[in-house]
């Protein structure tokens, strides 16, 4: 006699045990997809005597890497022309404003005894606001320029330009920083400017001064950085690489750019070993890149024995292993 109970029962266990490997297989292949380093780590490579010579192995290093920011600049003259003209507008703009002011006062004093029409006092009261206006827009400009409100009351004080500086065997460069970068400069800043057109040549600096306002069009900052040039080999014009430094260099574990490999899926890898002769590969994060050689951020300590030259030979054999 037919028992469907019994049947659907064992029919329900058979799917359930089927449903468990299903789900085991998909776990176990979920965490092969997943877990690249724990594959990663497993990769190794044996090398032969004969085989040796083709990698060097020293210990890992630190290295003290710069803190720096890179801008593009050209040789300027020496005079700041936008300054000076601002600088400029702003001692007529304060002179009109002094005169407007008198002016005011003086048909104010006049209109009630002589008989001043209403219309010559509205004019005067007219005048002084208006070069009231414009010398907002030249303390404005000035200050664009990087000089601060104090500077400003100074110069109108003195109610004269300030006199050229002669600075002998030092040029002025002006630079251009982007608009990220430009929180991490300041006055007083070293800088080191190289020109295109005297190759192996290097002008130590400061940064004197840094605009205000920010370029709508090209979203950058300049700055004006005075540089050591005795020989006077920098003409006004010339193109420069400027390399501000914006911080002390701090020590980091490093590796030569020959021991790092990029992989076909975009990781970033290394060659370790213990004995000289098998070597395992590790993934690396990377950080920094100066003089031929990368910051290790992470995956890699210092004292332990990698590949500084021949990582990419260990990792074609990886993909291929050639006979001996």
């Amino acid at each position: 006699m037919d028992n469907p109970p019994a049947i659907r029962l064992l029919l329900s266990l058979t799917l359930a045990v089927l449903s468990a490997c299903g789900r085991s297989e998909s776990a176990d292949a979920l965490s092969a997809r997943t877990s690249p380093a724990k594959a990663l780590s497993a990769a190794t490579v044996q090398l032969s005597e004969s085989q040796l010579s083709s990698v060097t192995v020293e210990p890992v290093g630190t290295y003290a890497f710069p803190l720096e920011k890179e801008a593009v600049g050209a040789v300027s003259f020496d005079e700041d022309l936008p300054v000076i003209q601002a600088e400029s507008a702003l001692m007529a703009a304060s002179a009109a404003y002094d005169l407007t002011s008198k002016e005011r006062v003086r048909v104010q004093g006049l209109a009630g005894s002589n008989g001043l029409s209403t219309r010559e006092l509205e004019q005067a009261m007219a005048d002084q606001q208006t070069a009231a206006s414009t010398l907002r827009a030249a303390r404005d400009a000035v200050r664009a320029l990087g000089k601060t409100d104090a500077e400003i009351d100074r110069l109108i004080a003195s109610r004269q330009m300030p006199a050229p500086q002669v600075h002998g065997s030092t040029t002025w460069v002006l630079a251009h920083v982007t608009e990220s970068d430009s929180p991490y400069v300041h006055v007083g800043q070293r800088v080191t400017a190289r020109a295109m057109a005297l190759p192996g040549r290097a002008f130590a600096g400061r940064v004197s001064r840094v605009y205000a306002a920010v370029d709508p069009e090209t979203h950058r900052v300049s700055i004006r950085c005075q540089v050591a040039d005795a020989k006077s080999e920098l003409r006004p014009g010339m193109l420069l690489d400027v390399v501000l430094r914006v911080g002390e260099p701090f020590n980091a574990v490093a590796m030569p750019i020959d021991g790092v490999v990029r992989e076909g899926d975009g990781s970033m890898t290394v060659w370790v070993t213990t004995d000289h002769h098998r070597f395992s590969q590790r993934r690396v994060e990377l950080g920094l890149q100066q003089d031929g050689r990368y910051q290790i951020v992470n995956g890699l300590h210092r004292g332990e024995l990698a590949v500084t030259e021949g990582a990419v030979f260990l990792s074609n054999m990886l993909q291929a292993p050639p006979s001996d």
